[in-house]
């Protein structure tokens, strides 16, 4: 079967991978299956597996970049949703989780996709443990890789953030919303300080104007490729 593309295609999958979720969320409980308040509320609340950012980015994903030659990392992906849509829409991904239960739920989410659409979940990596430590020289971290973040609002320690910071520069391009990168800046002082520290790495940050409300979601590419 053909790969779907654009958000407009993922309706069914939206809805086979929300029943999973909803199954996990009954049997197991919010805390002992990783979805904690944010997958608790995207389940009870909005009634839908793939967020609206899931469905942006995927678009977004779409229009700038080939899936032959390009490959996918979602840092931090939590249950997997955004993998498993652009796996469905027929890019190569790696989701990142290092928290055991969301890890553990994510795989069976993932085998859930599988189930449905193997070809889709064959081209889907979950991988376990701490971003980018776990990938550091792999073929996942070079100029072929765009690495997405979402909603990475834990508390990062100095070293880790700066690991971290230090990753943006070995993928090709980077994709993540300057609000909720490490820590929450809902001022605009703040976003911007943390654009300044991309741009001092050496990258370019162009904003996003297919952003959801309230998200504030940046492509960042080194300075050299900029035409």
């Amino acid at each position: 079967m053909p790969h779907q593309t654009g958000s407009d295609n993922l309706d069914f999958l939206d809805g086979y991978l929300f029943r999973t979720m909803v199954q996990i969320l009954n049997s197991e409980g919010a805390d002992p299956a990783g979805f904690y308040n944010y997958y608790k509320a995207r389940v009870e609340q909005v009634g839908t597996a793939l967020s609206p950012y899931d469905r942006m980015l995927v678009d977004y994903v779409d229009a700038k970049f080939d899936r032959q030659n390009r490959r996918i990392v979602h840092g931090g992906t939590g249950l997997g949703t955004l993998p498993c849509a652009l796996a469905f829409s027929g890019y190569t991904v790696a989701g990142v989780e290092q928290d055991m239960a969301r890890l553990r739920t994510a795989g069976r989410v993932h085998g859930a996709l599988a189930e449905a659409w193997p070809a889709a979940a064959e081209r889907y990596v979950l991988i376990g443990g701490e971003f980018p430590t776990v990938l550091a020289d792999t073929p996942w971290m070079t100029p072929e890789t765009v690495l997405i973040f979402t909603n990475c609002v834990a508390t990062w320690s100095e070293d880790l953030a700066a690991r971290l910071m230090a990753s943006l520069s070995t993928c090709g391009d980077v994709i993540l919303d300057v609000r909720l990168f490490g820590q929450s800046r809902d001022t605009p002082e703040e976003r911007q300080m943390l654009i300044g520290q991309f741009e001092a790495q050496g990258l370019v940050a162009l904003p996003i104007a297919e952003s959801t409300p309230g998200a504030f979601y940046y492509h960042l590419q080194p300075r050299q490729i900029i035409p």
